[in-house]
Parts: C-alpha cells; structure tokens; sequence
C-alpha cells in the first residue's frame, strides 16, 4: 500500500536549523516516517508523538520527546494518523479562530462581562467584605487616615469647649437609634489645607472642622452635613471604595487572609485623601441624610444652604468629601435637598 505523504520541516532539537522533510504513513502501520532531502528516514512511533490540537490556520506541531519537533500545515491526514478524542474547548477555539463574525461577538461578549463584573460584581463584593471588617482593622486604617492628615496640618480644634459639647450633644441627638451609631463619636480639627470641610472614618470618628463651623449660617446646616457623614458611615463607604479601587490588592487580601490590614491601611488613605467617593456612595449618603433630617424634624433645605454657601466659599472645592465635586454636581444636590424639603 502506497504511504500517506505530508511535507513539514523538522526541528531536531539539536540546532536551530530547519530541515525540509516528508511525512510518510502506511495506512494501518503504528510508526511515522520522517524522510530528508536526502533520502534519509527516521521512524517515531505514533504512540510516542504529542500533535497539538488544531486551532485555525496555525501550523500543527508534532513533538517527541528527545527527538525535536515537526511542523506541517493542517491536514485531513493528521485526523486519519492520530485517531484520539478531541477536546470540547480547542474544537470551540479552532471554530471561533474561523470565522470573523464569531470573533467580533466573542470581544463584545467579553466587554460586556467586564463591564457588569465592574459595575455590579466588584460593588457587590465590596459590601460583602466591608461587612466582615472586624472593628480593630477599621480602627488601623482609620488611625493611618488621621496620621496623614496630621501631616496635613490637622491641628486641635480652636472653637470653644462649650460649643463643642453643644455640637456633640445635637448630633448624638441626630444619629441615636441609626445603624452603628454607637460607634460615631463627633471629632473637631482646624485644618487650614482642608479648608470648610467634613469627612468621616471607617471605625465612626467624624470630623468637623472649624472653617465649617464658622461657615454655616446655623446648627441645622451643622447638622444636615453631619447626617450626610454619618450616611458615608451606615453604608461603610470608605471601606467599599477603598475595595473596589484597589480590587486586586485589597479583595485578595482580604479574602485570602490579610488580617494585618495593610492593604487596607494603604488603600483608605488614598481613597478619603485623593480619588474621594463614588457618585453612587455620594448619593446614596446624601439621600440618607435628608431622610434623617426629615425624621428627627429638621428642614432638609438646609442641605441646599449648606450646600451654597460652600460653593460661594472661596477654596471650598478643596477637600477630602469632595462635597462640591462633579460627584454628583452641587445643583443636583441642591435640588434635591429642596425637594426633599417639598416633600411628597
């Protein structure tokens, strides 16, 4: 019977050099002859010969083991020479290598899966993981938070010990009965590079600073910046926006047993002091202060004042809350403070 006949070139494993070789097979034989130029064969038995799988229009290799390899262009013959199972994933991969529509599907697909792990899957595993902060990890990133901003020149409070007690008391007023408000405890800085601002910390310490207190036109607007802080704090904002903007060191760490905090000690900082928090989180802590002002009996329009006055400020944009960023824009938080104000 005439042998089955195939041209490749032969890589010995010896040198770097080609040669020009045929592939020749008895139908029904168990060896593959490799013949040269010169006339010159070599059996290798099929049993011996790993063939990758096919995968468009890539040259098939064919390899054995301390005799090099053989390259040839994809044929019907190689089916025919090795009779074995053919894996599900490279048949999908040698169909989808084939046709251009499918490619061009496969990257939109792609795309779209990235997007929705971005948008949905990576906030989702954020608040699972924010949820299982134990308190002594909020605690040392919140202290990292506080040591930067002492470089900062984060300096004791100057307004007087009694307006101080006077703030705290109305805002353990606000917050009593809230979700972890056992853990807020009201902190009073002046803070010349923060300028009028307000932030809050993952372990519940929230900062005001005296530029702010001095700005506010009365106590209710005090206090309707304090409810949006103590929001940031309900939702645990700054743990969140610290995971999902350093998804890979922190989720990783946290999740694979990082119980010394140091990712988190390195990405909240960052997130409060540079990158501030989402549009998302921005809102979602606004609408939980004007509720709660609504509640405890407080104009919500004092949000809205509040919220020009920081605008009009000279410098306001500047700060960790970010309170008159594009995220989202002053005019839409000020419109719904006054809708809010509406009411239904």
């Amino acid at each position: 019977m005439n042998p089955q006949q195939l041209a490749g070139r032969w890589y010995d494993g010896r040198s770097s050099q080609a040669h020009e070789v045929v592939l020749e097979h008895v139908p029904g034989e168990r060896v593959l002859r490799i013949v040269d130029v010169a006339g010159t064969a070599v059996e290798w038995p099929l049993a011996e010969i790993e063939i990758d799988n096919r995968l468009g229009d890539l040259p098939r290799v064919l390899r054995r083991r301390g005799h090099g390899q053989v390259e040839c262009a994809d044929s019907p013959l190689l089916a025919q020479w090795f009779v074995r199972p053919r894996s599900r994933v490279q048949a999908w991969a040698d169909w989808l290598e084939r046709r251009r529509a499918a490619i061009a599907a496969a990257v939109v697909v792609a795309v779209a899966c990235a997007v929705l792990a971005l948008k949905v899957g990576l906030p989702w595993l954020a608040l699972q993981l924010a949820e299982r902060i134990p308190p002594a990890m909020e605690a040392q990133v919140s202290n990292q938070v506080v040591s930067l901003l002492e470089r900062m020149q984060l300096q004791p409070s100057r307004l007087p010990p009694a307006r101080q007690r006077q703030l705290r008391g109305r805002f353990a007023a606000l917050v009593a009965g809230e979700p972890r408000y056992r853990q807020m405890r009201l902190r009073f800085a002046r803070a010349p590079s923060l300028g009028a601002n307000a932030f809050a910390l993952p372990d519940g310490r929230i900062y005001l600073t005296d530029a702010l207190a001095q700005l506010a036109g009365d106590d209710d607007e005090l206090l309707a910046v304090l409810a949006h802080e103590a929001g940031h704090h309900v939702h645990r904002h700054g743990l969140r926006q610290a995971i999902e903007s350093s998804a890979v060191v922190v989720a990783a760490g946290v999740a694979f047993g990082d119980v010394s905090g140091s990712s988190l000690a390195v990405a909240v900082p960052t997130v409060l002091l540079k990158s501030g928090y989402s549009r998302g989180h921005e809102r979602e802590a606004d609408a939980y202060a004007l509720e709660l002002l609504r509640r405890r009996g407080i104009d919500p329009s004092a949000f809205a004042r509040i919220m020009r006055r920081l605008q009009a400020h000279s410098g306001a944009g500047q700060g960790i809350d970010g309170y008159l960023s594009t995220h989202p824009p002053t005019p839409e938080r000020i419109r719904a403070a006054e809708a809010a104000a509406r009411g239904p």
